[in-house]
């Protein structure tokens, strides 16, 4: 820890010394910082995109559908849509556009660039979700309709995805286009090609973005310096940081997003290979106590896989467990591991892999200790050892209860239940929304009692920002878009 603090202080000084371009206090200027732990690039081409190119394939490569600063969908290459009575087919009416190199957006053009996409995301992040697409088909004028094999309530969230941002042989068609990438990535207005008019006397739009990405120690390291008015995509293993640093806690943004934190068991032997035994640890994690460690009163836990906005009437799907007491919890399991040991049996330590960074080790700590209060343990390896379990942290890209439980099937994980594979597709298959909703639900039961993984709580995505940053708002999608920070329309 106080190695971590002293290191802040020194990247905060060479940054002061460094010096740099100052945009403070103008709100047609913005610097951002994506966190990123990888040493990759930010590369808004491919299927597989870390967050900053995410973010920027958003800003220079909209797709029919975006998402605004409060995480809402809006219109992008659409201007409009609707959707038919059965749910089956969203019909879309195209803005009146262009490339950057001045080409006419056309349905026809659209429909073909969304069907090469939808093939290629298929392995990607989103490549289950975009199973119940059946069809793409360009209409007549500027009209696309997309057919689905099952209606799939707010599908137009997965449609305003930065994955599904078009490109047209390496153009976009904005909102921002690239100005600069010699050091930093720049990012200005798009103007279409068509509408510049050289003799024109109108001022120049100056707003601009300036996007890089950095380990969260130098993004915050940054911020304190002055060279960074916004920093993205921070999560909780980098939490240490920023209260090492010292930043004020009205800068510090968290956004309700939902999704996966939970440890998700890839390999099963011995006591782990018994859902029953894997109940045990799920009984054993004191979750309020892991919140605690990290001084946020927003954090909330979870013992069940789907959120309870997503429950149907009817169904519970919480653990047995659930009503004791913790003191209840932990002489039930202290208990059962002793019965299992005094049969013979030997019980490896847990091997739970997670980042290498501060926040990942008070979380094992944290998860260590109440294991060996019931006569377990664990080892902490890193994501890329092997391992039983691993930390599972994800955001849901769109609210649906499927999107949670498909993260969970045989195709994700070799400790899986066919029972609930085959319950997950009958729900996919359902064109009633009220008997899909029943089986997800009913799937989720099963998963809940077949402990391939261990809720903890909801995921944590944090920002910092200047006071009064233009553009930014928290918001249960953890998006926040780089043309809204200065002001530009996403159409």
């Amino acid at each position: 820890m106080r190695a971590n603090l002293s290191f802040l202080y020194f990247l905060a000084f060479s940054l002061m010394l460094l010096g740099g371009c100052s945009f403070a206090g103008d709100e047609d200027r913005a610097r951002v910082t994506v966190v990123e732990d990888s040493k990759t690039r930010i590369n808004p081409v491919g299927i597989r995109l870390n967050f900053a190119s995410a973010t920027m394939r958003s800003a220079i490569a909209k797709g029919l559908v975006g998402l605004d600063e409060e995480g809402r969908v809006v219109p992008a290459l659409a201007a409009r849509w609707i959707v038919t009575d059965d749910g089956l087919s969203y019909i879309f009416r195209l803005n009146e556009a262009r490339w950057d190199d001045g080409r006419q957006v056309t349905s026809e053009r659209i429909a073909k660039l969304l069907t090469e996409r939808f093939r290629e995301l298929g392995t990607s992040r989103l490549g289950s979700d975009l199973k119940i697409i059946d069809e793409v088909l360009s209409m007549t004028g500027r009209v696309i309709e997309i057919r689905l094999n099952a209606p799939q309530p707010n599908f137009l969230q997965l449609m305003a995805q930065p994955e599904l941002g078009l490109f047209r042989a390496g153009h976009g068609a904005g909102p921002m286009r690239l100005v600069d990438e010699t050091q930093d990535f720049i990012l200005g207005i798009f103007e279409e090609p068509t509408t510049k008019n050289e003799n024109s006397e109108e001022k120049e739009d100056t707003r601009q973005v300036t996007l890089r990405m950095d380990s969260a120690a130098l993004a915050i390291a940054r911020f304190n310096a002055g060279q960074a008015d916004v920093v993205l995509g921070g999560k909780f293993h980098h939490l240490p940081l920023i209260e090492q640093a010292g930043i004020d806690s009205s800068q510090i943004k968290l956004d309700p997003v939902a999704g996966l934190f939970g440890l998700q068991f890839f390999n099963a032997s011995g006591f782990w290979a018994a859902a029953e035994n894997r109940e045990i640890l799920a009984m054993a994690i004191d979750r309020p106590a892991l919140l605690t460690s990290f001084n946020l009163t927003a954090w909330q836990s979870r013992q069940k896989i789907i959120p309870e906005a997503l429950d149907v009437e009817g169904i519970n799907a919480r653990p047995d467990w659930a009503p004791m007491t913790m003191a209840e919890r932990r002489e039930f399991a202290r208990q059962h591991v002793s019965r299992w040991k005094s049969s013979g049996e030997t019980v490896e330590p847990l091997r739970i892999g997670l980042p290498d960074a501060a926040g990942a080790d008070i979380l094992f700590l944290r998860i260590r200790a109440d294991l060996r209060r019931v006569g377990l343990d664990a080892r902490k390896v890193s994501l890329n050892e092997e391992n039983d379990a691993r930390l599972v942290d994800q955001i849901a890209p769109y609210d649906s209860a499927v999107w949670f439980l498909s993260r969970l099937t045989c195709t994700q994980t070799p400790v899986c239940i066919n029972d609930a594979d085959e319950k997950i597709a009958e729900g996919n298959a359902a064109t009633n929304l009220e008997i899909k909703a029943k089986l997800y639900a009913e799937a989720e039961i099963i998963l809940v009692n077949h402990y391939n993984y261990i809720p903890l709580g909801v995921p944590i995505r944090w920002s910092i920002t200047r006071a009064n940053q233009r553009g930014f708002a928290v918001n249960p999608r953890g998006w926040h878009p780089l043309n809204s920070l200065v002001g530009i329309p996403i159409s």
